[in-house]
């Protein structure tokens, strides 16, 4: 450990004599005295600079948090994050926020503080996903999504620490490090969902943008309820994945793709579901002794037709499985018995619901 004389400059960088400073104190964090002052800065830009300046962006404020809070019941959190958000918008010539650390440069006094301001006028956007945590520290490492760079993170006392798996956060150069700026935004994914997530951000386009047009009003909407709202084809193919895991064969599996790919072009997800459910149902009961699954899904296709929808033709339901009328007409009265009870089944849960 050095030692600091009493008359050197003292190490926290306020440019006083260390004797003047922190000698006294049993022990100086240098890095805990940065994190606080540049936490009372953010917190100081927040209520003198933006609050003031709310007219300037209520329309696209009102706009984001009611279309929000339909999936993210958090109005106020959704309010102060947006807020900050809106503090990197170009006022004149400069972001708001540009603007504040010019005019706080000039009256603050401790020297490694300005170098550090100097670094922060371009805050960078970043989808991540946290691949290490250590609460001692308060230090998170992020992994990038859409280009892999990985980022340490000192959280301020300020952000609630707890277990994430991935985050929206626009960061500040700590030295080697970063901190947040204004608050991060969390995902509603798990480790689990890590290749939906990665979709999901794909069909946003993003990764050829220039990282502050993220920022952008509708971007950065669409950017948030892709984080905390699952899209209806993903539910479709958690679903879907679920059922065919309980299949062993893979052209079974394939069977109850196309079988949903059927119903889902007659436009009834409710009907693409119950009949995935029964051919999962029955290929997993059955397994290997189906030697031609698409004619089993040709059956359940024609057996719908007669009880839950327009009647569908054993021929058109063959046609749409590449099986003859004949093979669909042959398993039809195989399973026929098996399906009313299902049907039946059904019906009795749907009534108890």
């Amino acid at each position: 450990m050095q030692v600091v004389g009493r008359n050197e400059p003292c190490p926290c960088g306020s440019g006083k004599k260390y004797k003047k400073c922190h000698a006294n104190q049993q022990m100086v964090s240098i890095q805990d005295i940065l994190i606080t002052e540049q936490m009372d800065q953010q917190l100081q830009f927040l209520n003198e600079r933006m609050v003031p300046e709310q007219g300037t962006y209520r329309e696209d404020l009102t706009y984001a948090v009611e279309t929000l809070s339909k999936s993210f019941e958090e109005p106020q959190f959704l309010t102060v994050f947006l807020t900050f958000m809106f503090g990197l918008r170009k006022s004149d010539e400069a972001t708001h926020w540009s603007a504040f650390l010019h005019d706080r440069q000039e009256t603050t006094e401790r020297p490694r503080m300005r170098d550090l301001m100097e670094s922060w006028h371009e805050p960078r956007p970043v989808i991540g996903e946290v691949i290490y945590m250590e609460e001692s520290t308060r230090e998170i490492v992020l992994k990038d999504l859409t280009d892999g760079a990985e980022y340490t993170v000192i959280l301020p006392e300020f952000h609630q620490w707890a277990p994430i798996d991935y985050l929206f956060a626009v960061l500040l150069p700590f030295e080697n490090k970063w901190i947040p700026y204004g608050f991060m935004f969390p995902a509603v994914y798990t480790k689990e969902d890590r290749t939906a997530i990665i979709n999901q951000i794909s069909k946003l386009g993003i990764e050829a943008m220039d990282r502050s047009k993220w920022l952008e009003t509708n971007t950065l909407v669409e950017l948030i309820r892709t984080l905390v709202e699952r899209s209806s084809s993903e539910n479709e193919e958690n679903w879907l994945e679920a059922m065919t895991e309980s299949v062993e064969k893979t052209d079974q599996s394939e069977t109850i793709k196309k079988l949903k790919t059927f119903w889902d072009d007659r436009g009834d997800e409710n009907l693409a579901l119950f009949a995935c459910h029964l051919a999962a149902s029955y290929f997993a009961e059955h397994g290997s002794r189906i030697r031609k699954p698409q004619t089993y899904a040709a059956a359940i296709t024609y057996l719908m037709g007669q009880h839950a929808t327009d009647e569908i033709s054993q021929k058109e339901a063959g046609e749409a499985f590449d099986m003859p009328a004949a093979s669909v007409s042959s398993t039809v009265r195989k399973i026929d018995a098996w399906f009313q009870r299902e049907l039946k089944a059904l019906q009795d849960q749907s009534e108890a619901e």
